[in-house]
């Protein structure tokens, strides 16, 4: 292990981008082609420089836990929403079924790896039929967005109440799963039809970064990924 690497990684004034590059440095300084293990050496590099060594370990455990929420910008025309996606809004209610039974790619992915997984629902649109959680594996949030958000074209999607509620429920729910299954490691994940249109048209508020540069056709029925149609109703929702 590097003397200047370890230093940079311990000192208390850098910054993570900066530890993240002086990893991201001493690999590259290793026998081996620059870059040639791929995205491991990305992710080894992020988890270094979040646990500020250089030989970083998860072997007491990672967790998982995913949010899950409905855009009311994804709700069907005839609903009040904008059908900004390929896929109906009903399928994010699948996906968490799926999700339940242990079905779903993700927990497949979760048990195969040892990975402790967790699904809150803080928003899905309610369904036909209300599907009872497990409680076990997916639980709905005591601060959900009953129904999901609103169509973010015709005004807010949530009330400030409700934004703050969510941020609450986030941190809640992370120091709790973290606090039960005591892993080093936590990942991330999000279900939502919707989700890309959201996140690009925060990201394009709050940088002023051009729409076109900022959507794809997210969740896709092609091989490819690559369907212009869908791409240009999102830039135009968004622009909207």
């Amino acid at each position: 292990e590097s003397i200047a690497l370890s230093a940079t990684l311990t000192h208390s004034t850098e910054t993570f981008t900066s530890r993240y590059d002086a990893v991201r440095s001493y690999l590259d300084s290793l026998a081996k082609p620059v870059g040639s293990l791929g995205s491991l050496e990305d992710y080894s590099a992020r988890i270094a420089a979040l646990q500020r060594t250089a030989t970083p370990s998860v072997d007491n455990g990672s967790i998982c836990l995913i949010f899950a929420a409905d855009h009311g910008v994804a709700k069907d025309i005839s609903e009040g929403g904008k059908n900004c996606s390929s896929y109906p809004q009903a399928v994010s209610r699948k996906v968490l079924e799926g999700l339940d039974h242990g079905i779903a790619g993700a927990s497949v992915l979760a048990k195969c790896n040892g990975v402790a997984l967790r699904v809150v629902d803080v928003g899905l649109a309610d369904g036909p039929a209300q599907y009872e959680w497990s409680k076990n594996l997916v639980h709905s949030s005591e601060n959900r967005v009953k129904g999901g958000t609103k169509n973010f074209c015709t005004g807010c999607a949530m009330t400030k109440e409700e934004v703050e509620r969510c941020i609450q429920s986030g941190r809640k729910e992370t120091g709790k799963f973290i606090d039960e299954m005591g892993g080093k490691l936590v990942l991330f994940g999000e279900v939502g039809i919707g989700n890309t249109t959201t996140s690009s048209a925060l990201i394009a508020a709050l940088t002023g970064t051009d729409v076109e540069s900022l959507c794809g056709t997210g969740a896709s029925t092609t091989r490819d990924g690559i369907n212009d149609e869908v791409m240009a109703n999102k830039i135009s929702i968004i622009k909207e």
